[in-house]
């Protein structure tokens, strides 16, 4: 497995891309606006994007998703089922952000998406299969996608280093309390590539976040 890190937009949010096991098949996790570049460095790769799995509904991991539909059809997109909000009409506050962008923005985001699954989601071969963690905190849908076999977590805007995510978005203390609890149980030597800023490991995050 290999994996393409590229922070976009106002918030440096990070979008990444995974790929690199048999054929040209590629998993896109989060969507920040603009996607210019992934989408410039998966055409240099001869990549295809199967699906993309987004960690969390808030404005700036999905507004990318426009772009991402326009250049790979049919792609499938997938979010936890407590986080639909943010991608259907009634998401008032996602959609009047959307609309300053470009005011065909919302109806985009609030195309056909899919329920993230419970169970292990594999795409391409083995070394494309990721668990989803259940991680509510930062929002009520927030997931952490970890993959056992490469020893990855793709921990969205729950786990930074040496920072967790803010609950004040629609989020809850108590629940990030009991994510990040769920997330130490992980090997130490687990790599996490978080939401924002650069990667880190749970030892390292074990020994020095204040949060934990």
């Amino acid at each position: 497995m290999r994996i393409q890190p590229i922070a976009e937009g106002a918030f440096s949010t990070n979008t990444y891309i995974v790929y690199g096991c048999n054929g040209d098949g590629c998993i896109l996790i989060d969507a920040p606006f603009p996607y210019k570049r992934p989408e410039e460095f998966i055409s240099a790769n001869g990549l295809r994007p199967q699906a993309l799995l987004l960690t969390h509904g808030h404005f700036d991991h999905i507004f990318g998703i426009p772009a991402i539909r326009k250049a790979y059809p049919g792609i499938r997109i997938y979010i936890a089922e407590e986080d639909m909000h943010y991608l259907e009409d009634n998401a008032e506050e996602s959609m009047r952000m959307a609309s300053m962008l470009d005011p065909m923005t919302a109806d985009r985001l609030a195309a056909g998406h899919l329920r993230m699954p419970d169970d292990i989601l594999t795409y391409g071969d083995e070394c494309m299969g990721f668990s989803i963690l259940r991680t509510p905190g930062h929002t009520s849908g927030s997931v952490c996608i970890y993959s056992r076999e490469e020893n990855v977590l793709f921990s969205g805007d729950t786990l930074f280093r040496y920072g967790a995510g803010r609950t004040d978005l629609g989020g809850s203390d108590r629940d990030m309390t009991a994510s990040l609890r769920t997330l130490l149980e992980l090997p130490d030597d687990t790599i996490v590539l978080p939401g924002h800023g650069p990667m880190t490991t749970i030892k390292d995050e074990r020994k020095g976040n204040p949060f934990l």
